[in-house]
């Protein structure tokens, strides 16, 4: 019986779960994001490579927005608003 109510529990919070990400992609949207910023998918990825944490590990520092924009030859202000418009609406700032 108790294997039953673990099986049900389990299965109930995968599908809340999941149900909570329809429709939300798991990966940023690299061309539109390099379009908006006015540079190349390439060029966005090498310095999001380059400069950005990878998750779990939080958002960017300042210094390493500062780099991505410097490689870019953007704005940090133009940077965190084309940023902001792609972020998945579960990490946007509150």
């Amino acid at each position: 019986m108790d294997v039953f109510v673990i099986a049900a529990c389990s299965l109930t919070f995968a599908v809340v779960i999941g149900v909570g990400r329809q429709g939300e992609s798991r990966h940023p949207p690299i061309e539109l994001i390099a379009q908006d910023l006015g540079t190349t998918p390439e060029a966005f990825r090498r310095a999001a490579h380059r400069f950005l944490p990878r998750p779990p590990m939080g958002p960017p520092t300042e210094a390493q927005k500062r780099q991505v924009a410097a490689v870019l030859d953007v704005s940090v202000e133009r940077l965190d608003s084309v940023m902001e418009k792609y972020r998945p609406d579960r990490l946007k700032q509150r």
